[in-house]
């Protein structure tokens, strides 16, 4: 039998959504601990469920804080950018 390379099979095709403190989501490995300031907010899960929940919790004025955001940041611009 063949042993898989670590970080393949049903575990690693799970993910968390977490959430910052402007709102905004972000898919997380479910492997990996959460960063601090992260807390999650659905998951772990499959990523067709994260991003479902992602659509069906995303308020209207998201866009506004994420461009508040990125003019009050020390992050630079790409890093604001929501990820497909």
């Amino acid at each position: 039998m063949t042993r898989r390379p670590a970080g393949r099979g049903a575990a690693a095709h799970r993910f968390l959504v977490l959430t910052n403190t402007l709102g905004g989501h972000s898919l997380w490995p479910a492997a990996l601990d959460a960063p601090v300031g992260w807390p999650v907010a659905h998951g772990p899960a499959v990523r067709a469920e994260c991003l479902d929940f992602i659509s069906r919790t995303a308020s209207p004025g998201h866009t506004v804080r994420r461009a508040t955001a990125a003019r009050t940041s020390p992050l630079p611009p790409r890093a604001l950018r929501p990820r497909p």
